[in-house]
């Protein structure tokens, strides 16, 4: 992950101080949303979909193959990591050669066969993210 793609990430999910954050897939945005948070904030780490637990205000899925490949399945608990009104964020890039288009698709698509609703969608350099909210 390069420190554009945190970047975006933080600019695009607009983390409030004092609020919890969990980052999935990777370290390195974490001291990003750090600085946004604050020290009343709280960052979370898991390097995987399947270890992440607790729940948090904002969740940040980096490159988490689960999101891309195997349905809604692989999706099973990830409304229970969000607290109330809070927003699940996957980021993602297409394969080199490929366009968002497609990916975000499929991100979109498995989401939504979890129970998710999707909010929004955004494509930046090279990434793209979309964002989710548990229904209702």
């Amino acid at each position: 992950m390069t420190p554009g793609y945190a970047a975006f990430a933080v600019e695009v999910t607009d983390p409030q101080p004092g609020c919890s954050v969990l980052v999935i897939g990777t370290d390195t945005a974490a001291d990003a949303f750090a600085v946004r948070v604050g020290p009343a904030g709280v960052i979370r780490t898991s390097r995987t979909l399947a270890d992440a637990t607790g729940t948090s205000d904002l969740v940040c899925a980096f490159g988490v193959p689960d999101f891309r490949v195997g349905g809604a399945s692989q999706l099973t608990g990830v409304a229970e990591l969000l607290a109330p009104a809070g927003q699940l964020w996957v980021f993602d890039s297409p394969a080199h050669g490929e366009s968002a288009g497609p990916l975000s698709m499929q991100i979109s698509t498995t989401l939504s066969q979890a129970g998710l609703a999707i909010v929004d969608i955004l494509e930046g350099r090279c990434v793209i993210g979309v964002c989710a909210m548990v229904k209702g």
